[in-house]
């Protein structure tokens, strides 16, 4: 049976964090190592049956989840936030179709919000001119995150980071997140290294999380836009 290291990052949304381990030992897989790393949170938690990591300052996201890369020993890696909620079937339906595609890279769900209704997850191809227009230029969504139509999983250019499932030998050629940012855009820059390093990105309808969209960057106030500029 195939080890699953799972890797979730905290910074002030324990309730969040709690609803997601919950969901995560709910899928009752029988190999998993969950990797929990504390970004200074002003009441951290220290959940039991994890490994746990307790930064004493926010070192932001990518510096993070490398952390857990750093001691994660599962043939797969997920790449958790903690403001998702895993489906029963979740690690069985990733695992296999990895192992029926090698080619792949990073492999993501497609996303729901709380209520049920869907919401982006693959990213539209960044460029340095989308980005003025819309972060300098007030042209709002170019770079939003879409739901692809399809009903079979497709190969895309980039998925979000709040779930992102590799295997062992994925991460052993793409390598470590950027830590050249403090949060946002890492997801992206890891998926164009894969498709670089010839790995394919997929989007997955079939496997589907909730996921509380933004649940640490509401507690962030004004930095969170400044983090986004700024990556």
């Amino acid at each position: 049976m195939e080890k699953v290291s799972v890797i979730t990052v905290n910074w002030n949304v324990a309730g969040s964090l709690t609803r997601c381990l919950d969901s995560i030992w709910a899928t009752k897989y029988p190999n998993l190592e969950i990797i929990v790393i504390d970004n200074a949170s002003s009441v951290p938690i220290h959940p039991q049956q994890v490994k746990f990591i307790q930064n004493p300052t926010n070192i932001g996201l990518p510096r993070a989840w490398n952390q857990g890369l750093e001691r994660a020993t599962g043939d797969y890696i997920l790449i958790l936030n903690p403001d998702t909620r895993l489906p029963k079937d979740f690690f069985t339906k990733a695992i296999a179709y990895l192992n029926s595609h090698p080619d792949v890279g990073v492999l993501g769900p497609k996303f729901t919000n709380p209520d049920g209704t869907p919401q982006g997850s693959v990213f539209p191809e960044p460029s340095i001119i989308v980005a003025i227009r819309e972060f300098w230029l007030g042209q709002k969504g170019l770079t939003q995150k879409y739901v692809p139509s399809n009903r079979e999983p497709i190969a895309v250019n980039s998925i979000s980071g709040a779930c992102m499932f590799l295997s062992k030998s994925a991460v052993a050629k793409v390598g470590k997140f950027t830590e050249e940012v403090f949060m946002y855009y890492e997801d992206l820059d890891y998926c164009r290294r894969a498709r670089r390093a010839g790995l394919k990105i997929v989007f997955h309808p079939g496997i589907t999380i909730i996921h509380e969209h933004g649940a640490s960057s509401a507690k962030s106030g004004g930095a969170a836009l400044k983090y986004l500029r700024d990556a």
